[in-house]
């Protein structure tokens, strides 16, 4: 994956001389340079290069005003200094729902013919305004098909946007998602719950694409060790610190810390938080190192015996269970359909109730017993790698491939179908 103008990319140098493979515009609110650190930036990343190695030319847009050329045989590039907008003022007003989709849409517009002659327009909705910026494209760009995919639904959005701004905006969320979907021409989302609610909710099928980590981390993960026998049972949790959501882990870990000696709590990350955790919990025991990324993370992760997800969101999956099971930790973790798909209770790790005896008795379970842990932990990793070694190119392409008028060069041809119409919108 690297960076550039658009204009600076030419068909031959993608080994496309004649210019015939379909074109992609991908679309996301998400800071594309923070995959490593934000979901909804590492699916966008992961459905580009899938649409990429399908034979697709794609082009990744985001509100950090830059584009990306997806292009599979490329690294994963690490971020730039002229990307990191840490001016915060700058980030605070391009952080701001409507100027990211105004970016997002002025930036896609400005390409010239590239635009003008693209096959399809993917965008990856997480609520908000940026279900507006593909209505709009579809609008001013009508010959596009339009590629839907969600991975969050609106009313559970709605639930966590309440507190910010104003609560009628919940329902322009609604009212754009649902004039999106019916415009759409594919919907993809990303596991069988939210297929279940889309249909319900708008009468319209989604296919699941499941989330997934990029190659190279996954075989970065699956290398990592089990951990050998040593003094310490280290227990380990990487998020962002905020809205309170890790108080019930923290007391918990708090709890255990007197009855187990052997046993260790590290919690990485940054937010509001943090500093009223360090002043209630930290101790020679429990320790807050702050965000960590890159090489740090997999040096944490190998002295990890047993990881912990709160899964505070039930939208989409969390990466970082992910990246736990292929790195073979033993993992507690709570129940919502994210986590159905990937962990049976017991089998690949523990599931419980988000209380304050289950989840104690959840870790302690583990901390008392390492063959368990190792047991968890090697099945956790392979059912990892067994869903990463599934390949999703062949259902993406025979989506396109079903589309009336699909030619693979982005006209419609006769027997075009109108979603918009069929609804009855």
């Amino acid at each position: 994956m690297i960076v550039g103008s658009l204009h600076d990319v030419l068909s031959r140098q993608d080994g496309d001389p004649s210019g015939k493979a379909p074109r992609f515009l991908v679309f996301s609110s998400a800071f594309l340079f923070r995959a490593e650190r934000y979901a909804e930036a590492a699916r966008s990343w992961a459905l580009a290069t899938m649409l990429e190695k399908s034979g697709f030319r794609v082009f990744l847009f985001g509100p950090d005003c830059r584009g990306y050329q997806v292009r599979s045989s490329a690294p994963a590039r690490s971020q730039a200094p002229e990307e990191s907008l840490r001016h915060p003022s700058l980030l605070k007003f391009i952080c701001m729902g409507p100027v990211k989709t105004l970016l997002v849409l002025m930036r896609a517009l400005s390409q010239g013919p590239w635009a003008e002659s693209t096959t399809a327009c993917v965008l990856l909705y997480n609520g908000g305004w940026m279900s507006f910026a593909a209505w709009m494209y579809a609008r001013l760009r009508p010959s596009p098909f339009l590629h839907l995919d969600l991975m969050g639904i609106a009313d559970q959005e709605a639930a966590l946007a309440r507190y910010r701004f104003w609560k009628g905006k919940a329902r322009i969320f609604r009212y754009a998602l649902r004039r999106t979907v019916r415009q759409s021409h594919i919907l993809t989302t990303v596991n069988a719950a939210h297929a279940e609610v889309i249909s319900r909710l708008y009468g319209r099928d989604a296919v699941v694409i499941p989330d997934r980590l990029p190659e190279d981390r996954m075989r970065r993960l699956g290398s990592l060790e089990t951990p050998t026998e040593r003094p310490t049972t280290n227990l380990f949790f990487m998020g962002s610190l905020s809205s309170g959501r890790l108080d019930l882990f923290l007391r918990v870990c708090r709890d255990l810390i007197g009855e187990q000696p052997r046993l260790r709590v590290v919690v990485c990350g940054s937010g509001s938080d943090l500093e009223r955790y360090k002043a209630e919990f930290e101790s020679e025991r429990i320790r807050f190192p702050g965000y960590i990324g890159g090489e740090r993370l997999f040096d944490y992760l190998a002295d990890a015996d047993i990881c912990y997800s709160d899964v505070w969101s039930e939208i989409g999956t969390p990466y970082k269970l992910i990246e736990y099971m292929a790195a073979g930790r033993a993992i507690v973790t709570h129940k919502t359909p994210a986590v159905d798909d990937l962990i049976a209770d017991g089998v690949e790790g523990v599931v419980c109730e988000p209380r304050r005896q289950d989840l104690k008795d959840a870790l302690r379970s583990l901390v008392d017993d390492k063959d368990r842990r190792r047991r968890l932990g090697a099945r956790a990793r392979e059912k990892a790698m067994a869903l990463h070694a599934v390949d999703w190119r062949a259902q993406v392409i025979a989506l396109y491939q079903s589309l009336p008028g699909w030619n693979g060069e982005g006209d419609h041809g006769p027997g075009y179908h109108d979603p918009a119409a069929e609804s009855g919108a």
